[in-house]
């Protein structure tokens, strides 16, 4: 998701890997936010954050008629913001999507199931997050095995990060029908707790490496701390009131703050996230994530997944706000109204 009070800048300059080159797949999107790949097709969902749209291309084809067009107010921050597909797609036809419902204005995830190419029987699974303020709205959805992991930010309310029993600035964990695990940190016999992190501002990424089972999060900070987190259950990610600026480049306030992976000062506001294993030998095994000062990030990280021992920017362009795998196994990424992607250097 990306921060939308920053302009788009142009095209600069790439490093990627020898042998490698970028090229554009599909253009024509507006405003689009994030993308859910079919495994083993060529088809994608994308949002469109202004106007609700859930754009449906299929090879290089964008189709005429959305998926759907999802109520959403969408000043600021706001919009349609994360997409994930059940685990179990090819069989029960299951797409989330989490945006910013018009009226109230609160975060809101709704389930539909796609048939031809519509998505059809609405399902709530969960709503109420305040996104009133226009900002830190969060948006992020990523499932891990069947569990949903949700990102939400603070909504300007930076004392509500540190309270346990409140969904705001926190990562979430849901069932994939919306019930709230027993066995998620903070809850109790009878009485589920959706907490799996707190202490968050406004996450913006979710990516688990599919190898080792571990989460990881990137944070937009105030004039400082820009963040990329290993999220751990029941742990305190240190974002709460009058953390500006007396806190700034240390861990944080509460409970046994964690300190990030890895902080930017001054700020880039990171976006999403993607481990990528894939068909590009060069690019494989390491965690991508954008910015929105228009970089695409390669992050190399130690064998434990705990530290970060290189951040190298592979591409300079637009606001990049999501990376995924795709079709052929290349690395793809959204920037500006644009999918593009990195793949073998023409000869």
């Amino acid at each position: 998701m990306a921060c939308v009070a920053l302009a788009l800048l142009p095209t600069a300059s790439r490093a990627v890997p020898k042998g490698t080159q970028i090229e554009t797949y599909q253009s024509g999107l507006d405003f689009p936010i994030d993308m859910a790949w079919v495994p083993g097709t060529n088809k994608v969902f994308v949002t469109e954050k202004n106007t609700g749209n859930i754009r449906v291309l299929i090879g290089k084809r964008l189709l005429g008629a959305p998926c759907a067009t999802l109520p959403v107010a969408n000043d600021g921050e706001q919009g349609a913001l994360g997409i994930a597909l059940h685990p179990r797609f090819k069989s029960n036809h299951r797409l989330y999507v989490m945006y910013t419902n018009a009226s109230p204005e609160v975060m809101k995830i709704t389930r539909f199931t796609v048939r031809d190419n519509k998505c059809k029987s609405p399902k709530k699974i969960m709503s109420g997050v305040p996104a009133g303020g226009g900002y830190h709205n969060g948006g992020q959805i990523e499932f891990m095995g069947n569990k949903l992991f949700v990102g939400t930010g603070e909504n300007h309310d930076a004392g509500l990060a540190q309270n346990k029993n409140n969904r705001s600035g926190k990562i979430l964990r849901l069932n994939a029908d919306g019930s709230v695990p027993a066995d998620n940190p903070f809850s109790s016999p009878g009485d589920p707790n959706p907490v799996w992190s707190y202490g968050h501002r406004n996450p913006f990424g979710l990516a688990q490496n599919p190898r080792t089972g571990k989460l990881y999060e990137s944070e937009n900070g105030p004039g400082c701390d820009d963040e990329l987190n290993l999220i751990e259950p029941g742990n305190n990610y240190g974002w709460g009131a009058n953390y500006d600026p007396d806190h700034c480049g240390t861990a944080g306030l509460g409970d046994n703050p964690t300190p990030p992976l890895k902080r930017w000062t001054p700020t880039i506001v990171p976006t999403d996230l993607w481990w990528y294993f894939g068909k590009l030998k060069s690019l494989s095994g390491d965690l991508y994530m954008g910015d929105y000062d228009g970089h695409l990030h390669r992050f190399v990280l130690n064998d434990a997944g705990t530290a970060v021992t290189d951040d190298r920017i592979i591409h300079t362009g637009g606001g990049v706000v999501d990376v995924s795998k795709g079709p052929g196994g290349w690395l793809y990424f959204l920037e500006g109204n644009s999918i593009k992607r990195i793949v073998p250097a023409k000869r």
